[in-house]
């Protein structure tokens, strides 16, 4: 029996070690959280598989522990998602940005946005709060928000700044600027499902070094150099 134990709970442990969070596609932070935090997991041991969907439909799936967590979220999320817990390390940052055709716009704060037909990214759950007195529409995803704007079916969309810049630049919309400064940033946490909350004593430490080391800033500057070296070359 003291043989074969073991070798029983070994597919346990190996399952046990492996998991797998969720993000929001075509969201440059949650792809840059990504490697932070697979980076963070590989120094404990432990395998991660990032995967990316809808803003709203990655918040779905963590908090019913479908997926094991989320890759980076606003600290308030809870809020809305209360089986979710924070790992208190901040591994990106999130600004609100107000996107246009029309150049001669200057957004200011949110108020600004009245009187214009604008439209928001569902699942960007602090653009959500921002604009939450205004009129606006949803579209699905950020993508989508973006085509409308290119397709001139809205006036204004707000999105998070990384994700709509890089958008912009790899779809080739030349004529969507951004019209405001920051809107609201924000800090961007890793979250577990309350199942795996005890991951959090485990990976915490590890990314404080990260964060003390400059890993994690070094992390984001690699990633934002590669793809501005790419958007370069293409446009040459």
């Amino acid at each position: 029996m003291i043989k074969i134990l073991p070798l029983l709970l070994f597919p346990f442990l190996l399952h046990a070690e492996s998991y797998t969070f969720s993000g929001g596609k075509d969201n440059v932070a949650h792809t840059i959280a990504s490697r932070v935090i697979i980076k963070a997991y590989k120094n404990a041991g432990i395998n991660i598989n990032p995967v990316f969907l809808n803003l709203e439909e990655s918040l779905q799936q963590s908090n019913a522990g479908i997926t094991d967590g989320e890759i980076a979220r606003i600290a308030t999320i809870t809020q809305l998602y209360p089986n979710l817990r924070m790992v208190p390390v901040s591994t990106m940052s999130v600004e609100a940005i107000a996107f246009s055709k029309n150049t001669s716009l200057d957004i200011k704060s949110w108020d600004d946005l009245k009187g214009h037909k604008l439209t928001i990214a569902k699942g960007a759950k602090f653009i959500e709060k921002g604009t939450k007195d205004l009129d606006r529409n949803y579209a699905a995803n950020i993508n989508d928000a973006l085509e409308l704007l290119q397709k001139d079916k809205t006036d204004i969309i707000v999105l998070p700044k990384l994700a709509g810049i890089n958008l912009i630049y790899s779809k080739k919309y030349h004529q969507i600027k951004t019209v405001s400064h920051s809107l609201k940033t924000l800090k961007l946490y890793h979250f577990v499902h309350k199942k795996n909350a005890h991951l959090i004593p485990i990976i915490t430490p590890i990314l404080q070094k990260m964060q003390k080391s400059g890993e994690i800033a070094f992390i984001k500057k690699t990633h934002l150099l590669k793809a501005a070296k790419k958007f370069s070359s293409e446009k040459n």
